[in-house]
């Protein structure tokens, strides 16, 4: 990947070589987070250059930029084809012939001191416990040194698979527990407990709320950061505190209620709240932010902030322990002065 400035954004030039494809490869996309995507196919859309044998594109993206990004091949013309559901599941279909999948990162992209790939240095023990009526797997790591208090994650799978674990492991900031909560591996992919646990689901969170069995600092993204902030807004007496990172705000129940008009958060707040999505999430960009400052405007303390990314757990897994860390240390100096 090649890097050119251009002002303020830069110019990221990507290539694959015919080697690295099928034989039949006529077309290639290249699927970068949240810059191209299946509404842009024309973007996305790879150029041969036949005396190298290269598949070469370029995209801009935004100064300090960090994202995932991936190939794939086809051996037919790309074509979307029309409705949401059809070019939803021709995406999903489309995109398990992915080739690799790759990490970038701007010139001027800040460093991200916890990946490091380390493996967690503490306990996790896995249960099954009944939420909302059916089993989840609920994992609780116990840091090397552990301090105090509970913090609890959703999207335990991703949370498992991008080592976010480790980042708790540091002494200065550590919980006395984590507790992560799957969902894919629990249930299967053919039920979409995630979806129904996640959105403004008040039997999940008091089962989850139970289990904890002390005030926690909750944290997710995506779905888990709508639950977050639900959480916060729902159960102040059992939330310390929510890290909500690309919270999905846009989710509106059968009558079309979004999350704040169910906590009937306009009436104010005390639970902190840290939300941030991503420069480049434009398809719930502006409801993210509308969020924030309704909520702000009714007295809840929520700070909220973008990061040069996308939809993305290449950012996510450093920003949500980095957020949580956050909110725990104005947690104890709250609770030394009083």
């Amino acid at each position: 990947m090649v890097f050119t400035s251009d002002g303020t954004d830069w110019i990221a030039t990507f290539a694959v070589g015919d080697a690295a494809l099928p034989p039949s490869t006529t077309a290639v996309f290249l699927d970068v987070n949240c810059v191209t995507d299946r509404s842009r196919l024309a973007a996305g859309s790879m150029l041969r250059d036949t005396d190298s044998g290269l598949w070469i594109l370029s995209v801009r993206v935004p100064a300090g930029w960090r994202g995932a990004y991936t190939f794939i091949p086809s051996n037919a013309p790309l074509t979307v084809p029309d409705g949401d559901a059809n070019q939803r599941q021709w995406w999903i279909d489309f995109r398990r012939g992915a080739i690799g999948s790759f990490e970038g990162a701007a010139p001027d992209a800040e460093p991200q001191r916890l990946r490091t790939g380390a493996l967690p240095e503490g306990i996790l023990t896995t249960e099954a416990v009944e939420l909302d009526g059916t089993p989840r797997r609920v994992g609780t790591y116990v840091p090397p040194v552990p301090g105090h208090g509970t913090v609890v994650l959703f999207d335990g799978d991703e949370v498992r698979r991008h080592r976010v674990l480790a980042a708790f492991d540091d002494p200065e900031n550590a919980p006395a527990r984590v507790l992560v909560v799957d969902h894919v591996s629990a249930d299967g992919q053919e039920r979409n407990v995630r979806a129904s646990d996640l959105t403004a689901n008040p039997r999940f969170r008091d089962d989850l709320l139970a289990y904890a069995g002390e005030p926690v600092t909750v944290g997710g993204c995506s779905y888990g950061g709508l639950a977050s902030m639900f959480f916060a807004l729902t159960r102040p007496d059992a939330v310390r505190g929510a890290a909500c990172l690309s919270p999905s705000m846009w989710w509106h129940d059968e009558q079309g209620h979004d999350v704040p008009t169910l906590a009937k958060a306009d009436n104010g707040g005390d639970v902190p709240i840290l939300s941030e999505v991503g420069s480049l999430e434009w398809m719930m960009l502006d409801e993210v932010v509308g969020a924030a400052d309704r909520l702000a405007a009714a007295g809840h303390p929520i700070r909220s902030g973008t990061f040069a990314g996308g939809h993305d757990w290449v950012q996510w897994r450093e920003r949500l322990p980095v957020l949580i860390t956050e909110l725990r240390v104005t947690q104890s100096g709250r609770s030394e002065s009083v």
